[in-house]
């Protein structure tokens, strides 16, 4: 039986070798995500990412007129472990029923940013892929990364979340908090007279005050700065009785959003002919939104040279605290570590054994219904080309361009229709249910590696390493939170 029939991952036998080069090429079984070309490079080979956006070869990032605030890196403030602690005692059988018990107990943790790192980072993106295009191959965030951050994949999307009468009397008590605070003496509403008024008053809905607080500040922070969205009551409510809502797909929608926009503005910036040093008129004012800190984290899983020394810790705890306070020195050259090959880590979190919840990988390879359980359903999720949905965003999601980071051997990716005509459009195809198809889930021991046409297309046309001219190849002047 032909097990890839009507899976997302195709099996087939092809001409393998490693991304390196550095060995013969092997005939063997491979598998790969859809969709792939098969044929030999000709005129339907696909553009290379490295030609829609490049920097030129002189820039100096160090000089850019650029003012970056992020607003979405949030660190715990005041009573918050208090009121965490709190509602988990109360609310943790719910909190994993609706797949965010790992999210919750992650906003207790501190990251250190780190300007250098993310800004490198940027450089690389390209918002044509949504993926980091280095001159050794295609990465990327995945949903597997939001996954493993404590946030679910399935469940109904957050611009149309289920609506019943009682939901809506739950938003209506929530909307009378917020009338209460005012009207009150500061006559404002933000996340400190939030945390204040409903812990003392003993609210009926002191959940759902709790969930519209974290989602505001850790997971969706919008304007008014530090204030709680009313938009996003209607998850808080769903959340707090059970009902699983897709936080993961609009937050990575959310982190591509913001990558474009910084890549935009570096770009812009690049084709600037002068400006004056220190002259405040002349910068460009830059507000990121999103909680980028996972993009830093993703990054210090991944590149060894770039990682600091990561916390030990164990399943019991979500994965972030790995990265709690840690020492994050800034490295001389970000750039040079980026394009480093050898310092890449595909699968980081199918070696994580012990200090990782998330278990889809095991010691030997394994074909599954897509359907039996909610572990191999959101596996699916992860690897299936789609759309992403946000608030207020749509954003492309290609897997099957960076394979690798599941697993999977590398093909030339296959184009994908974008259907991004109305948000309810591209959530029904992102929730499409797979019926009776099989899944292919590699071993945590297994070593992918990419077709010969693969390596020949991303040499051929591929970026080169770029090389600064200036003495410091710092992004930056300064790292910190």
């Amino acid at each position: 039986m032909e097990k890839s029939e009507g899976s997302i991952v195709e099996t087939r036998k092809e001409l393998m070798v490693s991304l390196s080069g550095d060995a013969q090429p092997t005939l063997r079984t491979a598998h790969f995500i859809k969709p792939s070309i098969t044929s030999s490079i000709d005129e339907n080979t696909p553009k290379h990412p490295s030609h829609y956006n490049s920097l030129p070869s002189k820039f100096e990032p160090k000089r850019w007129p650029l003012r970056i605030t992020f607003h979405g890196w949030r660190y715990p403030q005041r009573k918050w472990k208090e009121w965490v602690d709190k509602m988990a005692a109360l609310h943790e059988t719910t909190w994993r029923k609706v797949g965010i018990y790992q999210a919750v107990m992650s906003s207790l943790y501190q990251i250190g940013r780190n300007d250098d790192l993310l800004l490198g980072l940027a450089e690389k993106w390209c918002f044509e892929t949504n993926t980091f295009i280095f001159p050794w191959g295609e990465a990327t965030i995945t949903l597997e990364d939001i996954l493993v951050a404590g946030y679910s994949v399935l469940g109904s999307s957050v611009f149309s979340p289920p609506e019943t009468e009682e939901l809506k009397e739950a938003e209506q008590k929530l909307m009378e908090i917020r009338k209460h605070l005012r009207q009150s003496k500061a006559k404002k509403v933000n996340h400190h007279s939030w945390i204040k008024y409903v812990m003392e008053n003993n609210s009926e809905v002191e959940h759902e005050a709790f969930l519209s607080l974290w989602l505001s500040r850790f997971v969706f922070p919008s304007l008014p700065f530090m204030g709680i969205s009313i938009h996003l009551y209607p998850i808080a409510v769903c959340l707090a009785r059970g009902i699983k809502i897709a936080l993961g797909p609009a937050l990575l929608a959310s982190i591509y959003r913001d990558l474009r926009l910084l890549k935009k503005t570096i770009l812009a910036l690049s084709n600037l002919e002068y400006f004056e040093d220190d002259n405040d008129d002349q910068k460009l004012e830059l507000t990121i939104w999103s909680p980028f800190h996972i993009v830093q984290v993703w990054a210090w899983e991944r590149f060894t040279k770039l990682q600091p020394k990561p916390n030990v810790t164990d399943f019991e705890v979500p994965r972030l605290a790995r990265w709690h306070n840690v020492n994050s020195s800034t490295v001389r050259n970000v750039s040079l570590a980026l394009d480093s090959e050898g310092s890449f880590q595909w699968r980081p979190y199918a070696t994580a054994v012990v200090s990782l919840c998330y278990k889809i990988y095991g010691d030997e390879e394994k074909w599954v219904l897509v359907d039996v359980d909610e572990e191999s359903k959101s596996f699916t999720r992860c690897l299936r080309a789609c759309e992403l949905v946000g608030i207020g965003c749509v954003e492309q999601y290609s897997p099957h361009r960076v394979a690798m980071q599941f697993g999977m051997d590398q093909d030339l990716p296959g184009p994908v229709k974008r259907r991004n005509e109305t948000q309810e459009l591209s959530w029904k195809c992102f929730d499409k249910q797979i019926k009776n198809a099989m899944l292919y889930i590699p071993s945590r021991h297994r070593k992918p590696d990419v077709t010969l046409r693969y390596l020949e297309w991303w040499k051929q046309s591929g970026p080169q390493p770029f090389v600064r001219h200036s003495e410091d190849s710092s992004i930056m002047a300064h790292s910190g939170a």
